[in-house]
């Protein structure tokens, strides 16, 4: 049975990326689920690689991107979904 829930996921990448995100005038106890780390300027498009990368090796899973969807790739709620859903132990 799979232990990792979207929660966990969210409560990771929120911790992560805090301090980029509070430089951005993000308030950490109010982010939406529709939240864009992408188009809020937290990460660059190099940044996504890095943040499923650091997914993979926090919670020791691996997932294929090919099967989310792109547009939400860098969106706080459809993301930790998706990696709670389809994450394979590493």
């Amino acid at each position: 049975m799979n232990s990792l829930t979207p929660e966990k996921v969210r409560d990771f990448l929120l911790a992560k990326y805090a301090g980029a995100m509070t430089a951005t005038g993000v308030d950490l106890g109010n982010v939406p689920d529709e939240f864009d780390f992408l188009l809020s300027g937290v990460i660059d498009s190099f940044g996504i690689l890095e943040m499923i990368n650091a997914i993979e090796d926090e919670f020791g899973i691996q997932f294929d991107m090919e099967s989310l969807d792109a547009e939400q790739m860098t969106v706080l709620g459809p993301l930790s979904r998706f990696v709670a859903s389809n994450a394979i132990a590493a």
